[in-house]
């Protein structure tokens, strides 16, 4: 039990920590479409620029991420890695679906794509000095709601569907995992 216990707490660890590196892939890649190519320029551009960041971060990074490292399943057998990708793709696939409605219904219908200027400031002496100025685009706010939404659906598909402890090895990976010689009949 008490293993059980430990083997979950750490788990949960790695998943954070390849969640927030994953998060911060996928916001790195945003931010820069967003800010270097014309898709900052028009509310829908949040959108696709929303799409492209997760192909990168999700397809090339966090798939591998999450089997190898955080449920720890090891397998590369056609049957299994294939039961997982498949299943991995249609669960971030319509987590996609959600982040995009999100970020459409947040930036194009409720019109959440504006700046908005942080500063903090303090009267001294009569004169206003400025401590702290940054603008921020409101789609990042609605890209945090979000990216917390699709977290949560993809921790519930990912420990109960696509990594399964019962699929992580076969018998015969299974063994050449532990040394031991494989017998063929």
């Amino acid at each position: 039990m008490k293993a059980m216990k430990k083997e979950s707490v750490g788990e949960f660890i790695r998943y954070l920590i390849i969640g927030f590196s994953n998060t911060g892939i996928n916001w790195a890649v945003n931010a820069l479409l967003n800010e270097l190519t014309p898709l900052g320029g028009f509310s829908l551009g949040a959108t696709i620029a929303s799409v492209i960041a997760w192909i990168i971060s999700t397809m090339f990074f966090a798939f591998w991420m999450y089997k190898f490292f955080v449920f720890k399943s090891k397998s590369l057998a056609a049957g299994i890695l294939w039961t997982e990708f498949a299943g991995f793709t249609s669960a971030r696939l319509l987590t996609l679906g959600v982040e995009a409605l999100i970020m459409f219904i947040g930036c194009t219908a409720l019109g959440f794509d504006h700046d908005v200027n942080i500063a903090l400031s303090r009267v001294i002496e009569g004169n206003t000095k400025v401590f702290f100025d940054f603008t921020l685009g409101e789609r990042y706010f609605v890209k945090l709601v979000a990216c917390a939404v699709v977290t949560v659906i993809n921790y519930i598909f990912s420990k109960l569907v696509i990594f399964k402890k019962g699929q992580r090895l076969s018998n015969e990976e299974d063994h050449r995992d532990e040394g031991e010689a494989v017998i063929k009949d």
